[in-house]
């Protein structure tokens, strides 16, 4: 049989620059949704691999696709209609049922045919669909494709209810061929025709460049464009590299700056300058905070990791033979270094204690009063918190009176100069201020770590006091949240709720492993914080959430986290530790079957069961108890709920959920031979008390088992083909 035929297709939509941010996102969504639209039109021979290649720069998102169907394939579809008894009347003429399904689908009553499938005997029509020539389709298909396209921000260029784009479209190249014989795709987008031009760097001016064939990456590259970020960011890694080489020195690492030039280049060109050294008696901290967030200059430094009066800035030119940019660059530095000085000098005539009374004239959030309110809310916590560490002997006094302080004076740095101008800076200007002023080091240091985690990537402050203060801080924003109608509603979280509660999680797991968050959320509920706010608003729910991405984030397959998280969440590094040990025991046979038990378990006690059939709630009625698999079941279940508790006490979760696979064949047997719902109501109330308690003190302890997936695991048999059992 002959290979079908195939060609090629590129696509390249130019724009004005995208932002560095968006790039990344947006060559992955084209590529996805071009990829998928040519699988759903059938425009992908089988085994096709890649399906579509991507590229892009600031100003243009590329994707190839290598192997298409030069023609749709037909295809015939079965579309099944009303039921034949609705369909024709007792003397078996059509009723409008019929009729209508015919009309809508093209076709005549008696072009209808008769299938019967599991629900009875149904009226269908068979389609025929044939296949189109692939440009054609084409040509349909790929303006919905950039339609489809989403960002974090768009903007309307043409009317407001046209299409949008992250950025206004200037140019849109479609070719369709082989490298000998190409031809445009013809299909208009947001006013702009698709067509067989592209455009180089900026510099080269307005002129188009006719693409004669389908290698836009040799082509581009002609005229000072690379086409694919790792290519860019190779060229970046190397230009610094040369221009350090044989210095002794070394550019400061960052990842996020480096993803930052490489997307917002096309053609990268590193650059060196420099600074006047008197600058480097100002803080490590706020001058890469200049040359980074305001600048985006990669930082120098010696070998011993002192900063050096130097800078390097990646240009989006050729060159700079003259020095003309580099003299340019140094100036704008010099002026932005002058003001930080100048900052820090004048905010040096004021202490922070000096600067508590006017946090009361600083809005923290329209309906929560000031930054003086939340400071206030703050410290009533961290005094919780450090009596709950104090009694567990994980605090000494004088932790505890630096965290106090800490609290007191850690958002004292917003009235500030130097965090009015250079914002990123709060917290770490009010550490290096509280230093600089002679508080005790344990105050500066959590006051610097206080915003500490930051995310799921960032470390937790370094003392316990700063992870008293951070908790606190955090626990404050989210309660206050809640109580002011800020919870995260789908991906919407103006108030930054959910980074707030990942870094609580972040801290109680992996600095302050044995605090419990549940009491911890009920306290600050239940204190006068002049907050209205009730857990009813949801924030348990919440914490459990954040919990769960903690774990998610950390490896935990998505079925481990539903069953820890639903067992029990007050202790956050507890639930760790249990999502670990079962990630390591699950994929047993008995422990499967065990889940596989706990799911039945669950069915019975929630969907089969009635309130009647429960009887007066008590014990277990040992007497009621027939001898065999019910009696062993139930001595088996005592045995089990001691030594899981010793397990659990001990934090021994592997071992835990080892002897909790011990249990499979006692339950086994149970289902096979027992009748749950037995007709004695008597006998069935004290069945149904075993299995609750079997669920609620077994299989719930460690982790929910009936929320572990069971694909392949064996089947037990006998209870789900029986009739008379009610959880089927």
């Amino acid at each position: 049989m002959s290979q079908p035929e195939t060609t090629a297709l590129v696509l390249e939509i130019g724009s004005e620059e995208i932002p560095a941010r968006f790039l990344e996102g947006a060559e992955r969504d084209f590529g996805e949704r071009l990829g998928s639209a040519l699988g759903e039109a059938r425009l992908l021979p089988e085994g096709a691999t890649p399906v579509v290649k991507t590229a892009s720069t600031p100003r243009r998102l590329i994707a190839y696709a290598p192997q298409l169907l030069t023609k749709q394939p037909g295809r015939r579809e079965e579309i099944i209609g009303p039921p034949v008894k609705v369909a024709f009347d007792k003397e078996g003429k059509p009723t409008r049922a019929a009729e209508s399904f015919a009309a809508k689908n093209n076709a005549k009553v008696s072009d209808l045919k008769r299938v019967t499938n599991a629900k009875g005997e149904y009226l269908a029509v068979e389609l025929a669909e044939p296949g189109r020539d692939t440009l054609e389709v084409l040509h349909e298909m790929l303006p919905a494709v950039i339609a489809g396209m989403t960002f974090p921000k768009n903007m309307y260029w043409t009317a407001k209810s046209g299409p949008f784009f992250v950025r206004p479209i200037r140019w849109i190249l479609a070719l369709m061929g082989d490298q000998s014989d190409i031809q445009i795709v013809p299909f208009e987008f947001a006013g702009v025709q698709s067509g067989n031009a592209t455009y180089g760097h900026r510099l080269e001016g307005s002129q188009p460049l006719r693409v004669a064939h389908l290698d836009l990456d040799h082509l581009l590259k002609e005229h000072q464009v690379v086409v694919h970020g790792a290519e860019r960011r190779e060229r970046v890694q190397r230009g610094i590299k040369a221009l350090l080489e044989g210095t002794g020195m070394k550019a400061v690492a960052d990842d996020f700056l480096e993803s930052w030039v490489v997307n917002s280049t096309e053609w990268p060109v590193a650059l060196m300058g420099s600074f006047d050294k008197r600058y480097l008696a100002l803080p490590r901290e706020v001058l890469i905070t200049v040359m980074r967030d305001h600048q985006k200059y990669f930082a120098v430094e010696d070998k011993a990791g002192n900063l050096q009066p130097h800078f390097i800035t990646v240009l989006n030119v050729p060159g700079d033979p003259k020095g003309l940019i580099r003299r340019g660059h140094e100036r704008v530095l010099a002026a932005r270094f002058a003001d930080a000085e100048f900052f820090w000098n004048a905010d040096q005539k004021m202490t922070l204690a000096e600067r508590i009374p006017m946090l009361e004239r600083v809005t923290y959030q329209a309906k929560l009063g000031t930054y003086a309110d939340k400071v206030r809310r703050t410290r009533a916590l961290a005094e919780k918190i450090c009596g709950t560490l104090e009694l567990a002997g994980q605090m000494n006094g004088e932790e505890r009176r630096d965290a106090l302080r800490a609290v007191e004076l850690c958002k004292c740095d917003l009235t500030t100069q130097m965090v009015q101008e250079f914002t990123e800076l709060q917290g770490v200007i009010g550490g290096l201020y509280a230093k600089a002023q002679g508080e005790p080091e344990g105050v500066a240091a959590a006051i610097y770590d206080h915003y500490r985690p930051a995310g799921l990537e960032d470390a937790c402050p370094r003392s316990v006091a700063g992870d008293v203060v951070s908790l606190a801080d955090k626990l404050d924003s989210v309660v206050a949240g809640f109580s002011a109608g800020l919870e995260p509603t789908g991906s919407s979280d103006p108030f930054g709720l959910r980074r707030a509660g990942n870094g609580i999680v972040k801290v109680m797991v992996e600095a302050l492993p044995e605090s419990n968050l549940e009491a911890l959320l009920g306290a600050a509920l239940e204190m006068d914080l002049g907050l209205a706010v009730a857990d009813g608003l949801g924030i348990s729910d919440f914490f459990r959430e954040r919990l769960g991405f903690y774990l998610e984030a950390s490896g935990a397959k998505y079925d481990t986290v539903r069953a820890v998280v639903n067992s029990g969440w007050s202790v956050p590094s507890q639930a760790v530790e249990r999502a670990r040990a079962l990630e390591a025991v699950r994929d047993s046979e008995d422990f499967a079957a065990l889940a596989m038990a706990a799911k039945r378990t669950r069915n019975i006690l929630h969907k089969s069961a009635e309130a009647v059939d429960y009887g007066a709630t008590g014990e277990i009625q040992s007497d009621l108890l027939e001898p065999g698999p019910e009696r062993d079941l139930y001595h088996a279940f005592l045995d089990m709920r001691d030594r899981l508790a010793r397990s659990e006490a001990e934090g021994d979760f592997v071992g835990g959920f080892r002897t909790l696979s011990t249990l499979r064949p006692k339950v086994d047997a149970f289902f096979d031979k027992v009748l749950v719902m037995d007709p004695d109501a008597r006998i069935r109330a004290n069945r149904l008390k075993l299995l609750s308690d079997l669920n609620a003190l077994v299989f719930l302890k460690l982790a929910d088992l009936s929320e572990i997936a069971n694909v392949g695991a064996p089947t037990l048999t006998g209870v789900d083909s029986a009739p008379t059992d009610r959880n089927s």
